[in-house]
């Protein structure tokens, strides 16, 4: 894309670690609305989470890599996740439909349904899979969740630190891998990451008091529908995407053409 003016993406990412911060705080405030809070949380937790979002977003846009972004990059991005995050929003309603599996299954049904969760890691992999650069898969995450939230979505302002830890996870694994492989194990490894940093928030918000075998069994489903839902899903889309040539100015795009 030569002569195309790059955008610095810096900001938009700092922007990305404030926001989580004000929701943290918003969360906390539902939380301290008495017996019938919707959320459990801590003071001391919600201060923590916005104080890493907020480094986490400096430190990536620290990066000089995040700088070398092209606009129409950062626009593809930005639509990927918006639609992607429509998804999300009905996921969510099909998710709601899943409530019998959890009430059929006392205890373990939580794990059950929880192989019908990896669709929500599917904007950290299938964007970061097309664009292919550093903070692809943060990005993507938390635009779609933000659409998702602003579309209704039951959870609110809580799927904000949801996108936060799922694509920062995602985008771990990316950083491990240089950002120069994007084959299916990267891929599905990604969504692992994914799968584990939602387990960890669900976790803190609402199943602290399950069994231990029963949460580690919902990881264990999370992760067996990542691999599906997002790691392979997203490859298996993109990959249709491209052959339509539609993606004939990304990297994707590109590594397609040339192989």
């Amino acid at each position: 894309m030569t002569g195309e003016r790059r955008l610095g993406g810096g900001w938009a990412i700092i922007l990305a670690g404030a926001l989580l911060g004000i929701a943290t705080v918003v969360v906390y405030w539902f939380a301290s609305q008495g017996e019938g809070a919707w959320v459990t949380w801590s003071e001391i937790n919600a201060v923590v989470l916005a104080a890493m979002g907020v480094a986490a977003g400096a430190a990536i846009a620290s990066s000089e890599e995040i700088k070398r972004w092209t606009t129409w990059e950062s626009i593809l991005t930005a639509v990927l996740g918006g639609v992607i995050g429509i998804l999300f929003w009905l996921w969510g309603l099909f998710w709601e439909l899943l409530e019998f599996i959890k009430a059929g299954i006392p205890g373990y049904g939580y794990a059950v349904r929880d192989l019908f969760y990896g669709f929500w890691f599917l904007a950290a992999i299938l964007v970061p899979y097309i664009v292919r650069r550093p903070g692809a898969a943060l990005a993507a995450e938390m635009v779609g969740a933000i659409v998702s939230a602003l579309l209704g979505s039951q959870w609110g302002l809580t799927v904000l630190i949801s996108g936060l830890a799922q694509g920062g996870l995602a985008e771990v694994v990316f950083a491990l891998r240089g950002y120069k492989h994007y084959d299916l194990p990267t891929l599905i490894a990604a969504s692992a990451g994914a799968a584990l940093g939602s387990w960890i928030v669900d976790y803190a918000f609402w199943y602290n008091t399950l069994a231990v075998p029963v949460v580690v069994l919902m990881l264990i489903a999370r992760f067996i529908s990542a691999a599906v839902l997002s790691g392979w899903l997203g490859k298996v889309l993109s990959d249709a995407l491209a052959a339509t040539g539609a993606l004939d100015n990304t990297a994707l795009g590109r590594a397609r053409i040339q192989g």
